[in-house]
């Protein structure tokens, strides 16, 4: 009798979850125009000012159309702030008249005069947004330390606002601004968890002043671990205004469902200018601020002189340049006349990798020989050891001592948070509970789960 040869059992395939994914639209909303015109940019997920809506609406609608999610972002926060409230964000349409302040307390209760929860409200169905932040504010406020309770009736308010002007499918997310001391002491995260948790509100959109791209090995060791204790809450994390290799390491390490960022801008968050009233402009000031490039794998943004200087050294270009022929044609010369177009192929591109990753394996990826954390390092050490040229500095007026200096130190705290994160990643183990998955959401309806961001 011939032998039955059963079948080895296939294993199945590991689970990689989709990673949710929000483009804040914010200054460059032309380049991203143009970008999705031509079919260069992957976002599905925006995030737009109330105050710039009305300059943004021909994206919102190519995206919306698309399938894609629209977040109106109420921008209350800096509407409530001594040294924000008079900026671009005067421009939303529940703002105060010129030289009436800032927004208070008192500006959002149902009945107040000013009604900005149903302005709010009207605004969101009008406009055809997928999702709305909660009007909330910053925790650590020192004008008005009872925020979290005004907010929290704000919420339930706007919830009732919206099911009345007849948007019940869309769906509110709670900004949570707090400072990294809140969120890292237990007790205080409990009142967190617990005041969200009465909420009705699909994410969570994490916000810390004082962390950002350039946060150090401590800085994201505490976050790591302090988001981790939202995860009770059952609801999706979105670590908002944090970019760079701690936008990653997050991701990487499943403790939160997504990022939200814009390009060459809000990937830290601080408030050092909103307490206090803003200074006056003078006649000689510059408007804007100095162009900064990306450098691939570097997790560290140069200005276009700076740049320049590096590239006068030594196989300067060749480090410092863009080596994805799909993202810069020309490497070095493409990525300095285009550093938006670059900053948003790459972030895309870093995205993509790790989202292809299984969920159990991000960690060993990201931290891995050619992951996202050992490039940075090998990068900055390549950098740190370049040897400009002295003429060239000169004329483009940069000190290039001061500059090979900031890069050393660039250098020594990306190693240190290189090891910081593969100690971490050593005493997890595997079954470490990851964010919830935070679906794809069109017209209000969260689609599967197996949604692109």
């Amino acid at each position: 009798m011939a032998a039955q040869i059963l079948p080895f059992p296939k294993p199945a395939s590991a689970p990689s979850s989709p990673i949710a994914t929000y483009l804040w639209v914010g200054e460059a909303h032309r380049k991203l125009a143009d970008l999705h015109a031509a079919g260069h940019l992957p976002a599905r997920r925006l995030v737009v000012e109330a105050s710039r809506l009305r300059h943004q609406r021909e994206l919102i609608a190519a995206v919306r159309d698309a399938g894609g999610e629209i977040v109106l972002d109420t921008e209350v926060a800096e509407l409530a702030s001594i040294g924000k409230h008079a900026g671009r964000a005067r421009g939303a349409p529940w703002a105060l008249p010129e030289g009436a302040g800032p927004l208070g307390p008192d500006h959002f209760r149902p009945d107040a005069s000013t009604d900005v929860i149903g302005q709010i409200a009207r605004l969101a169905v009008s406009s055809g947004v997928t999702g709305v932040l909660s009007p909330a504010h910053h925790l650590g406020d020192p004008g008005f330390r009872d925020w979290m309770s005004v907010d929290s009736d704000a919420c339930l308010a706007l919830r009732t606002a919206l099911d009345r002007e007849g948007g019940q499918a869309i769906p509110i997310d709670y900004p949570l601004i707090v400072p990294s001391a809140m969120l890292n002491d237990p007790s205080q995260r409990g009142l967190l968890v617990a005041m969200l948790g009465r909420l009705p509100i699909d994410h969570v959109w994490l916000r810390v002043v004082g962390l950002g791209a350039d946060a150090g090995p401590l800085q994201m060791s505490r976050y790591l671990s302090a988001v981790a204790g939202l995860h009770n809450l059952g609801k999706p994390v979105i670590a908002d205004h944090l970019g760079g290799l701690p936008g990653q390491a997050a991701l990487a390490f499943g403790v939160v469902s997504g990022i939200a960022q814009g390009i060459g801008e809000r990937e830290r968050f601080d408030t050092g200018d909103w307490h206090k009233p803003a200074k006056p402009r003078t006649d000689d000031a510059k408007f804007g601020r100095a162009a900064r490039v990306s450098i691939p794998g570097l997790n560290r943004t140069l200005t276009r002189a700076e740049l320049d200087v590096l590239a006068s050294a030594k196989n300067g270009r060749r480090i410092c340049g863009c080596a994805d022929r799909a993202c810069c044609k020309h490497g070095y010369d493409s990525m300095v006349a285009d550093p938006r177009g670059h900053a948003a192929r790459q972030f895309f591109s870093s995205i993509a990798r790790l989202e292809a990753v299984p969920d159990l394996r991000r960690e060993t990826f990201f931290l891995g020989h050619d992951g996202p954390m050992a490039k940075a390092d090998r990068t900055a050490r390549e950098i740190k050891a370049l040897r400009p040229d002295a003429a060239e500095a000169a004329r483009h007026n940069v000190d290039p001592e001061a500059l090979m200096k900031r890069l050393a130190d660039h250098s020594r705290t990306t190693e240190k948070i290189r090891t910081t994160l593969e100690t971490i990643h050593e005493t997890r183990g595997n079954d470490v509970p990851r964010a919830r998955v935070a679906a794809l959401r069109s017209g209000g309806v969260p689609k599967s789960a197996t949604g692109k961001p």
